[in-house]
């Protein structure tokens, strides 16, 4: 049965975490310059609104009005 070699598991694993350490970053950045993060604020937004008129329609609708 063969031994692990800690040292050389440990190294692998540590660049496991750079990796992903890494993507993490540069996703972050990607988001931002895109400004994916202010159009997602614009959507839910916008979405929120549209949800406050169809609640006013429903309202009117049933209260006869």
């Amino acid at each position: 049965m063969a031994l692990l070699n800690k040292e050389k598991w440990m190294q692998g694993f540590g660049k496991a975490v750079d990796v992903v350490n890494d993507t993490a970053d540069k996703t972050g950045r990607y988001i931002k310059e895109k400004e994916w993060d202010k159009r997602a604020v614009e959507v839910i937004s916008s979405v929120e609104n549209g949800v406050e008129e169809i609640g006013k329609e429903i309202k009117s609708a049933f209260s006869g009005k």
